[in-house]
């Protein structure tokens, strides 16, 4: 998380003198426009002298986009062959590294250096643990929406947020709240534009968004 997170009382970015104050009425929290609003800041990718104070202004710091990187390739890989091969410790002549190797490989790489994912795990709990380490692994690369569409789960899911307090004695109360989200199944598709329906009149809309 500290690698992808920043919260409450952190020292981030590495230019700011003061620790992030993301309580109610603090230096970065609410009811500041634009402060967060789930008690936490993104820092992953983030050029660490960025400031992202509220009194600052916005710099000419460049970002570069990772598109693709070899974490994503091993957990691509890994849910494929655990589909395809039916267990978690599967393998055969043309998919050599297991699913659970494969996430292991994500999880043991030298800056992380996390347990790997025992052998013998039944293929619910390997699920399980797989799509937590996607959710975390790949945490604000713009994979989330599309991976819970694709497991059929986008209605069982809320937004867990930390409401900060300080109190008198200068010390904090966190308030856990959960954000349901708003869900249909027709969400799973797109609907089929309808400048495109006029130019095939056999083409039909998705299912939920007929007119």
């Amino acid at each position: 998380m500290k690698m992808t997170i920043a919260v409450n009382g952190d020292k981030w970015p590495d230019t700011n003198p003061n620790p992030l104050e993301t309580y109610i009425g603090g230096r970065n929290g609410l009811p500041i426009s634009y402060a967060t609003p789930t008690g936490y800041y993104l820092k992953k990718y983030l050029d660490g002298s960025t400031d992202i104070s509220a009194t600052g202004s916005t710099g000419g710091k460049r970002h570069s986009w990772i598109t693709f990187r070899l974490g994503e390739f091993y957990l691509n890989y890994a849910e494929a062959v655990f589909k395809y091969l039916g267990t978690a410790d599967a393998t055969d002549t043309d998919f050599r590294i297991s699913a659970r190797e494969a996430v292991n490989t994500v999880r043991n790489r030298t800056d992380v250096k996390m347990p790997g994912l025992p052998e013998g795990m039944s293929n619910v709990d390997f699920w399980t643990r797989y799509k937590r380490e996607r959710m975390v692994e790949l945490a604000f690369e713009n994979h989330r929406f599309w991976d819970i569409r694709r497991w059929k789960e986008g209605g069982i899911n809320s937004i867990d947020r930390m409401e900060i307090t300080k109190k008198t004695n200068g010390s904090f109360a966190y308030k856990r709240s959960t954000k349901a989200l708003v869900w249909e199944d027709k969400m799973y598709l797109f609907p089929i534009p309808d400048v495109e329906r006029r130019k095939n009149k056999n083409l039909t809309q998705n299912e939920g968004w007929q007119e």
